[in-house]
């Protein structure tokens, strides 16, 4: 027998569930989530779940910007327990890239964003591990911080669920159900499940169920990759958050005295992998070399101490920017895909961008045209004004 709901949100990640609650809570009807395995089990549990405001153009600093609000009072407005943890970011370029990170700076600045650059001597007031070479440059963003990505979607689910969203695990999705130009469903493992809206938050599995639908999203499933080290003990506590664009890596402290590293550099896009199949294990030739430039930044990490790694999947678009937009020539379907890594930090103000989009016709919050799926053909990418780096 089929199911019937107003709402149906395919993708139990951080997207989905916080769509889900943001839905629930307008009191649109009965909301609905299928996910095919449990919650978080694609990209967002593995997520490093860095929050930064640390954006080239004005719609994702703001994103981020309002969802940092979210996170640093997750507890209250969301429930459950504090997910968020203050560390500070900071930004390292070299000096040839000096004049693209200061205008970044200015732009950031005129949004609110506390950020500003730093000497080698205030770097390590900051984190006394530290080192900057003459020829380089730093920022250093003090409101960013990072969160318990697994807690932040189980939370987001919780809070959906008490507001009567129907969250279901173990259903897998395999087909949109189009007729007369609207969307009437979806096709499951279970069977038929109806309803006029359909909303896409499939992250690496974007472009595959696009496609049953006749429509192409460009998101490519890539593989990705995080090394993991154990400080020395006499390393401190005091450590930040980094984007290192010299040595194209980003870290950050975690758990049990743990420092979480991965790239910068933009490869993952030359690895495309089948999400279904692919290897989460990290490469035994790349933890080495993630340890040598981790310690160019961390001398002391060269004391460090290996604890593995692992792969995780990337959803890139061409633009390395999300697409979150109505689905062409199907009346009642939506998406918020191909968040490209770096996408966890703006769930709570995408789940209220799509509600806006489904409940009220369009986004009020934000402008979000820059983000509309027809960019690409329109040749009209969202641009990255520097050159050191993609972070967006």
């Amino acid at each position: 027998m089929a199911v019937n709901c107003d709402i149906l949100i395919v993708g139990g990640g951080v997207m989905g569930t916080s769509i889900a609650w943001h839905l629930a809570r307008r009191r649109a009807g009965r909301v609905m989530l299928l996910e095919k395995s449990f919650l978080g089990a694609g990209s967002s549990g593995k997520s490093g779940a860095i929050i930064r405001q640390h954006y080239s153009n004005p719609l994702t600093t703001l994103m981020a910007q309002k969802s940092l609000r979210v996170f640093e009072h997750f507890e209250d407005l969301v429930g459950g327990p504090p997910v968020f943890t203050r560390a500070g970011m900071v930004l390292v370029v070299g000096q040839r890239d000096r004049a693209g990170l200061d205008a970044n700076l200015a732009m950031q600045r005129e949004l609110g964003v506390d950020v500003r650059n730093v000497s080698a001597q205030e770097l390590a007031e900051i984190d006394p591990n530290a080192r900057l070479a003459e020829d380089e440059a730093a920022a250093f963003e003090a409101e960013a911080g990072y969160v318990e990505a697994v807690q932040v979607v189980a939370s987001f689910a919780d809070a959906a669920r008490r507001e009567g969203a129907d969250i279901r695990m173990g259903v897998e999705v395999r087909g949109i159900v189009g007729q007369g130009g609207k969307v009437a469903g979806v096709e499951t493992s279970e069977g038929r499940y109806n309803s006029p809206t359909v909303v896409l938050a499939t992250g690496p599995w974007a472009a595959q169920l696009g496609l049953e639908a006749g429509i192409k999203l460009p998101v490519q499933p890539c593989r990705t990759q995080v090394a993991l080290y154990r400080k020395p003990a006499d390393f401190g506590r005091r450590t930040a958050i980094y984007g290192d664009f010299v040595q194209g890596l980003y870290f950050k402290p975690t758990h049990g005295e743990i420092i979480h590293a991965g790239s910068l550099a933009g490869e993952e896009m030359n690895n495309p992998v089948d999400p279904e199949n692919y290897d989460e294990s990290a490469d035994a030739d790349w933890l080495p070399v993630v340890r040598q430039k981790l310690s160019r930044r961390y001398p002391a990490m060269h004391r460090g101490y290996g604890r593995g790694g692992y792969g995780a999947l990337y959803a890139i678009t061409p633009d390395w920017h999300p697409i979150i937009d109505r689905l062409p020539g199907l009346e009642g379907a939506y998406c918020a895909v191909g968040f490209s890594g770096h996408g966890f930090k703006m769930s709570p103000i995408v789940g209220q961008l799509i509600a806006e989009l489904v409940v009220d016709g369009q986004a009020k919050v934000l402008d979000i045209a820059p983000l509309r799926l027809s960019r690409f053909e329109e040749k009209d990418p969202v641009k990255t004004p520097y050159a050191y780096g993609v972070m967006g």
